[in-house]
């Protein structure tokens, strides 16, 4: 079983993915970024980074099942769309 220091590791490396992910979409879709984020959350529009999201969602509830606390985590700018999913 892996430690909380290795989950937190992967928490990490899995928010990296995630952040590398959002900001390759903005700048392909550059002043226009807004516009299409909003329409994946309206609609059916494929999200390229929902995978990359999902893994991180994946590492947060098992930091948490191990007993640590989401509150150590440093999820920076996507802490409030983390707790959102998570509830």
């Amino acid at each position: 079983m892996a430690t909380l220091a290795e989950l937190k590791d992967r928490v990490a490396e899995a928010l990296e993915a995630y952040r590398r992910c959002r900001e390759q979409e903005e700048l392909e879709y550059g002043e226009e970024y807004i516009e299409v984020t909003e329409m994946e959350d309206e609609g059916p529009a494929p999200d390229p980074c929902a995978r990359a999201f999902e893994v991180l969602l994946d590492a947060v509830r098992a930091y948490e099942d191990a007993g640590g606390q989401r509150a150590d985590l440093d999820l920076g700018k996507y802490r409030e769309e983390v707790d959102r999913a998570l509830g």
